[in-house]
């Protein structure tokens, strides 16, 4: 449970049953409430301030003062939601590329080797360049999806399409990540660098609110769906 630890109410999503149906509602959960309780706050890899622990309901009591949105709509609601927080990451990634290879072309123009810069090397020049264009790219695709969203376009198509961005922004940046640590060489694994930082902070952006394979499973719907066309221009 994301800031499970420190947070005061707790968003839950959970089959509420009427009329013998079972319908995905969210629910606003006080994290005091009877029968709530941590089970496990294990350290990630990464240094998030605040952890994600495992957490146990047990017989919670709850009143429609806390369902949120009303019942069966927490698909919906999980949508939107998602559209947003994957858009986001999309948009952390971004920085992340940029600062890596400002960081990692800084290195390269002021380190020699051998009595030539480290840029003037093909070796370290031309994954740069990779690095350059997919952070280039990973920009654009994100911009398209947020002003998408700021023009008010079809949720769904626009769900699609932030999932398409985490996907290639999340990729790429671990991409960049990886290829600055090379760059910097022994120094690139130091914990006083930012590639080495950036290399074991952005590895969760391929899991958390939907790992890679998930994304390209909604892209792939949305291609079928919406159509190639609407996803692609």
């Amino acid at each position: 449970m994301t800031f499970g630890s420190v947070a005061k109410v707790i968003v839950v999503m959970a089959m509420a049953e009427e009329g013998g149906q079972l319908l995905p509602t969210l629910f606003a959960v006080p994290a005091d409430a009877p029968g709530v309780e941590i089970i496990a706050d294990v350290p990630f890899t990464h240094n998030y301030p605040h952890g994600h622990p495992s957490m146990k309901f047990t017989d919670v009591e709850l009143t429609d003062s806390d369902i949120l949105g009303g019942l069966g709509n927490g698909e919906d609601l999980q949508r939107l939601w998602f559209t947003e927080e994957r858009l986001g990451i999309a948009a952390r990634c971004i920085g992340a590329m940029q600062r890596l290879i400002e960081e990692s072309v800084d290195w390269a123009i002021n380190r020699e080797q051998g009595g030539a810069r480290l840029i003037d090397h093909q070796g370290v020049s031309f994954p740069l360049a990779d690095s350059a264009a997919d952070a280039a790219a990973g920009r654009l695709l994100g911009l398209e999806v947020a002003r998408l969203t700021d023009a008010g376009a079809d949720p769904k198509l626009v769900h699609g399409k932030a999932s398409m961005a985490k996907l290639f922004c999340s990729e790429a940046a671990g991409r960049c990540a990886d290829r600055a640590v090379q760059i910097f060489g022994g120094r690139g694994y130091m914990r006083t660098t930012a590639a080495e930082r950036f290399w074991r902070e952005l590895r969760v952006d391929r899991i958390w609110e939907g790992t890679s394979e998930i994304q390209r499973l909604v892209v792939a719907r949305s291609l079928e769906r919406r159509g190639v066309k609407s996803m692609l221009t």
